[in-house]
């Protein structure tokens, strides 16, 4: 192979290096902005959860009934199990037991 077509190639191989390490940046700025997207959210969902918490202590909601509205929405009691869950953790039936 010829000095001018080594040093082509090189020079390809080269770009293709660079354009991998801009991929590389462009990537990790995106998981970066995923990861703080998540982060509010979870903090919003946080928040929410507290002041729902603190309002049913003195606005008390039934549970079964919550629940029917969750199984109406979805067409089914066991379509939506985390949500079923979270309605326990919420209306502190899971403290029944205590």
């Amino acid at each position: 192979m010829s000095d001018f077509m080594m040093s082509q190639v090189q020079g390809l191989l080269a770009k293709v290096a660079d354009d991998l390490e801009k991929m590389g940046d462009t990537n990790t700025a995106q998981t970066d902005m995923l990861l703080g997207a998540i982060n509010d959210l979870a903090a919003n969902m946080f928040a929410t959860q507290a002041i729902l918490c603190v309002l049913l202590r003195d606005h008390p909601v039934d549970p079964k009934q919550v629940k029917a509205w969750i199984a109406a929405q979805t067409g089914s009691p066991d379509e939506a199990p985390k949500a079923q869950g979270i309605v326990d953790m919420l209306l502190g039936a899971d403290k029944k037991k205590n």
